[in-house]
Order: structure tokens, then C-alpha cells, then sequence
């Protein structure tokens, strides 16, 4: 029996490469264990007893540093997730869609995917090369973990509809009367009448499962006729438009200008959506942009406002003040 360490370097939600890692090793005999390290020093401190093998996985390119710390001191510990290569579970000898849930023993929902891939090749995105085309990965109730278990499913599909099984993944969704988080979000400039009409049918829900929401992107300034055509037949099947949200991509074009991105959000708003900035480079300005408009401050406060309090609500409420405060009589 070998000790098998999991680490999870980021991401606030069950990792299923992680996952599928424990119930590989466990079914092995080996004893798995999952801590989290979402800094350096974390890193060290979790590496305090021998393992034989451990395993790491990151999904964002900003924890790298964390992984490099972590190879500094493992050279052996075998790390992936998009946040570091393309490498996939095959590759290093893993082939199962089994998830051992006891790794995260609080986590009562199911999360995984129906199809991998995607039919795109977005220059900005990993998944086509990461995954490959689009393929079928399992059923509704494959992916369900079963009476006793919500029926709330969490869906990390790159590209929905780009599934050849679409129609009958949707017929199980409904008929199950699931509660289903599509989290990677929707291609709305490709939606049919018939695949706008079957997303209105599901209950679709926010990460919170509280809360309706359908996620869908606008990455480029020329796709808006088409993106808007796809909204429309969303709200056409039944959706309202503030159940929609919409991930701007900005900062990633050539030449990209506050006007070019203000020309977005204000279309975004007039449909009745909620524009969610994403920036591709973290720049002040941009992190100020995004923080502007997902805390609804782009409805009041003038953006020049805005950046002259610095994008922080502390200073902007200290200006007011400042502005509002009488002079002093003497």
C-alpha cells in the first residue's frame, strides 16, 4: 500500500482530476489524502510527512509560483490542470470517470461533465488542445451521485451543445427535474430556437443554486450581432434577461480601447443582462473597470469618478463626503 498526497493549489470547488486520482489510488488499495496549498509557504507545511506519490493540480496560470515551490521541493510530484500544461490524466496512466466524493466530505452536490471539448479553437483558450474535439463523457445519471445525494448538478462542459447527445442530456436534466449550474457557461452566438427553447426548459441555477442564472461570453467586439441574436432567442423560449450573465473579455485584443469596452457593457445593460468583465491582463485599470461594474457602480458613478477615487468605494464615499462637507464660518 503506497500514501498518495492530492494537493489542490486553487479553485474554490471540487477538483475532479483529483478526484478521479483518489478513486484510481483507493481502488489500488493505496491510502489518499487531499490537503489544499494555495501559497508557497502552504506548500511546505503540507509536505511535512513522506508520501510515495503526490499529485498537484492548479487551474490558473497564477498559481504557477505555487507549483515551482512545490517542484523545488518534490521533483517527483506529478503536477497538472490548465494552470500549468495541457497534460491530461491519461497521460500519466489514469483512465477512470469513477470520483471519489470523500476527498471533499462537505461537498453533497455532483460535479462533473457530460462532454469534453470543443468545437471552437478561441486563440485565448486552452480547452481545444487540453481536450480535443467534442466528445460525449457520460449520462445524467452517470454523472448524479444518486438517492441520498441533492439533486443539484454542477456541470463543467466546455461546450454544451457541441455534444452530439445534447437533446437527450437535456430530456434527463428536465425529466429529473434537476437543478443544474451550467458554470463554463453557454456559446449564445450559436443558439437555435430549438437549443435556446431546451435551456429554458431546465432549471438552470447560479453556483449558490439559490439564484437563476445562464452564463454565456462576449470575447469580441465583432461577434455582437450574433451574440445579440442568440439573447433574443433565449428570452423569446422564456428567460429573462437578468438571468443572463455575460463575460466580457477585455484587455486580450490588439488595440482594444476604454470606448471599445464601454460600447459593450452599455449594450449589455440596455438588453438587461449582467456584463461581468474579465480581464486577460491584470492591469490597475482593468481591475478597476471590472470592480466598476460587477459592484453595480458603472449605474451611478461616473467612470472618470470612478478612477479618481481610485477605484476603491472607501475613497469614493471620502470624496463625497469631502464635497458634501460645508465651509467652515469664521
Amino acid at each position: 500500500m503506497s500514501r498518495v498526497l492530492l494537493l489542490q493549489l486553487d479553485g474554490k470547488m471540487p477538483n475532479v482530476a483529483l478526484m478521479r486520482i483518489a478513486a484510481h489510488h483507493r481502488d489500488l488499495g493505496d491510502e489518499v489524502e487531499l490537503r489544499r496549498a494555495g501559497n508557497e509557504s502552504s506548500v511546505c507545511r503540507e509536505l511535512g510527512e513522506p508520501f510515495d506519490r503526490i499529485y498537484a493540480s492548479l487551474i490558473f496560470e497564477r498559481t504557477r509560483p505555487v507549483a515551482e515551490r512545490l517542484l523545488k521541493e518534490q521533483p517527483g510530484a506529478v503536477v497538472g490542470g490548465t494552470g500549468w500544461n495541457s497534460r491530461s490524466l491519461e497521460d500519466v496512466g489514469i483512465d477512470t470517470r469513477v470520483q471519489d466524493y470523500s476527498v471533499y466530505p462537505k461537498w453533497k452536490r455532483s460535479i462533473g461533465f457530460l462532454q469534453r471539448g470543443c468545437r471552437l479553437r478561441c486563440p485565448f483558450c486552452v480547452v481545444p488542445s487540453k481536450e480535443g474535439p467534442v466528445r460525449h463523457e457520460q449520462t445524467v445519471n452517470e454523472l448524479w451521485r444518486g438517492e441520498g445525494h441533492p439533486r443539484e448538478l454542477v456541470l463543467l462542459d466546455n461546450d454544451y451543445f457541441g455534444n452530439p447527445q445534447w437533446l437527450e442530456r437535456t430530456k434527463e436534466l428536465v425529466d429529473g427535474k434537476f437543478k443544474v449550474c451550467f458554470t463554463q457557461g453557454f456559446n449564445a452566438r450559436t443558439l437555435g430556437a430549438e437549443e435556446a427553447e431546451a435551456i429554458a426548459a431546465v432549471d438552470y441555477r447560479a453556483g449558490d443554486f439559490k439564484t437563476r442564472r445562464l452564463y454565456t461570453a462576449w470575447d469580441n467586439r465583432r461577434d455582437g450581432a450574433r451574440l445579440f441574436r442568440g439573447l433574443g432567442r433565449l428570452v423569446d423560449a422564456g428567460v429573462k434577461p437578468r438571468h443572463i450573465m455575460v463575460y466580457m473579455l477585455i484587455g486580450y485584443w490588439a488595440g482594444e480601447t476604454h470606448q471599445d469596452r464601454e460600447e459593450r457593457r452599455r449594450e449589455l445593460r440596455d438588453f438587461g443582462a449582467r456584463p461581468y468583465p474579465m480581464p486577460f491582463v491584470r492591469t490597475p485599470e482593468l481591475v478597476a473597470y471590472q470592480r466598476w461594474v460587477l459592484g453595480g457602480y458603472d449605474k451611478t458613478v461616473p467612470w472618470k469618478t470612478w478612477m479618481a477615487a481610485r477605484g476603491e468605494p472607501r475613497r469614493l464615499q471620502l470624496r463625497e463626503t469631502r464635497q458634501l462637507r460645508l465651509p467652515t464660518v469664521s
